[in-house]
This record gives structure tokens, sequence and C-alpha cells, in this order.
């Protein structure tokens, strides 16, 4: 049959049957979620993705304490106030010593000891080494920024059998590393 003579047969019944547009439609949806996927990677970035999964991965002071993977952590109520004032009034990356025992399990804070500071600038800080008997070898992040970095993980070197790597990223919030 010659084209000209398609273009003018008539159009039979069974031809006029509607023969779904399922795949029309999940092409949409499809395309849809890709384009809502994209927006959201480009609206909010890797620094509000890494602040969102580091609240996650993070631990609040409830009450003078914290349940954490690596043991219960209870900060005397002094330790704690230290370690507040201390992340509002430097805008800069701060390192602290945090001492005490630990005991079965549990990890009793009392002592926050400031190491003299060589270096400290808002993403880095550089100091003497913490002394025996620190507990959580800490320093801070901005607000939110719970995760550890690459540089915070190698250089970690435990004083103590149990001392843990620290991180501070907000008001009573922690993120510990063994």
């Amino acid at each position: 049959m010659s084209a000209e003579k398609e273009l003018l047969r008539p159009i039979e019944p069974h031809e006029l049957e509607d023969k779904g547009n399922f795949g029309k439609y999940v092409w949409k949806v499809v395309g849809f979620f890709m384009i809502l996927l994209i927006l959201s990677y480009m609206l909010t970035g890797f620094t509000i993705m890494g602040a969102i999964a580091g609240i996650f991965d993070s631990e609040k002071i409830e009450d003078g304490y914290i349940g954490s993977n690596y043991g219960r952590m209870i900060f005397s109520p002094m330790a704690s106030k230290v370690l507040t004032t201390l992340y509002y009034e430097n805008e800069k990356e701060f390192r602290a010593c945090v001492m005490g025992e630990y005991i079965e399990g549990k990890y009793i804070l009392d002592t926050v000891f400031l190491p003299n500071i060589h270096f400290q600038d808002y993403d880095r800080v550089i100091s003497s080494p913490c002394p025996k008997g620190t507990m959580l070898d800490l320093h801070s992040h901005p607000q939110q920024h719970c995760i550890f970095s690459e540089v915070d993980i190698k250089g970690f070197d435990p004083i103590e059998k149990n001392t843990l790597l620290t991180v501070m990223c907000g008001d009573g919030r922690f993120i510990f590393h063994k």
C-alpha cells in the first residue's frame, strides 16, 4: 500500500480505541522525581546535607549525660557549663581536653583542660597534646556540622585506652569516635 493510500484510507473502529497512556504517565512521574532530586541537591548543597547527616549521628546532653555507642558520658554541671561557654565564646574552632575516669562503661567527666593553642582558625586548630587522664579529646565544629573530617580521624592519637575523639557541634551536642 502506498503512503498516499494509507493516509486516505478510512479509520477503523479498533484504531480509535484508547491503547492506554500508562507509559506516558510513568515517564512524567520519573521526570518529576528527577527534577526534584536535582533541585534538592542544587538548592541544599553539600553543607546542608552534611549538617542533616551530622545531626542524626550526634548525641545531645540530656539531664547531664549522653548515652553513646561507647558508653554513658556523665558530665559534671561545671564541665558542661565550661564547654557550652567555650563553644559560644569562640568564633573559631577550639580544642579542649575533658578529663575524668572510665568505670565499667561510664565516662565520669568532671574537668575541662585547655591545651596551649598554636594556631586557631574557623576550620582548624593546632594545639599541644592533651595530658594523661583525658577521656574526651575534643574540638569544635560549626553549629550542627557534626561529621568528622578525614584529618580528624587520621590525626587522632588516643591518650588513654578509652579516650574518645569528640567533636562538639552545638550547645550540648557531641559526636564520638574511638
